[in-house]
């Protein structure tokens, strides 16, 4: 069985109030210059227009399928398809939302196949997505005993210069970004 292989280009991790607590980029057509409209100014401007734009869409999105959904029945927005990536997406009950950038193809593969077995073998990006929530970032950042809630340093933000940071918990400071880096590597996706 052959799987088309699926490109993980970025993984964000936002509170629930838009906060973005963690960012990576993975594949080198993500961080190519980034233009967004009409913002004008560094890349790392940029890259905070874009989380901003990232989290609103993901929270529009989550409404109106809320709204269109029969009373009664808990709506979830999964993924989100366009003709150059896919947003996958996570919610915890927390209000934590995690989003993975990828190709197109990551079903590709699995959807041609005639084998249950092959497929279950196969995690989907949402078991994924739910894996590194309960699995990595619960042993490395919320039982860490320096963390504590919200009090996280958001990403982008500078322990030097406004001093907004000082204090706040640096989740580089755990093995959060090492052992998800190694999680996502071994996926055979």
């Amino acid at each position: 069985i052959e799987y088309s292989s699926m490109t993980v280009h970025s993984i964000l991790i936002f509170d629930r109030r838009g906060k973005t607590l963690f960012q990576k980029r993975y594949s080198q057509e993500s961080k190519k210059e980034i233009e967004i409209g009409d913002v004008v100014g560094t890349e790392d401007e940029k890259l905070a227009e874009q989380r901003k734009l990232v989290f609103g869409m993901l929270f529009s999105l989550r409404e109106l399928v809320g709204s269109l959904a029969p009373e009664g029945d808990q709506s979830a927005l999964h993924t989100v398809r366009t003709g150059a990536c896919t947003c996958h997406n996570y919610e915890t009950l927390s209000g934590l939302r995690f989003a993975m950038y990828t190709n197109n193809d990551v079903m590709a593969g699995l959807n041609n196949t005639n084998s249950k077995q092959a497929s279950a073998d196969i995690p989907s990006v949402r078991t994924a997505l739910k894996h590194v929530y309960s699995e990595i970032w619960v042993e490395c950042v919320v039982r860490s005993p320096l963390y504590q809630p919200n009090e996280l340093e958001a990403a982008g933000e500078s322990k030097e210069g406004s001093g907004s940071a000082v204090g706040k918990f640096d989740i580089r400071s755990t093995s959060f970004e090492n052992r998800l880096d190694a999680y996502i590597t071994s996926m055979p996706w």
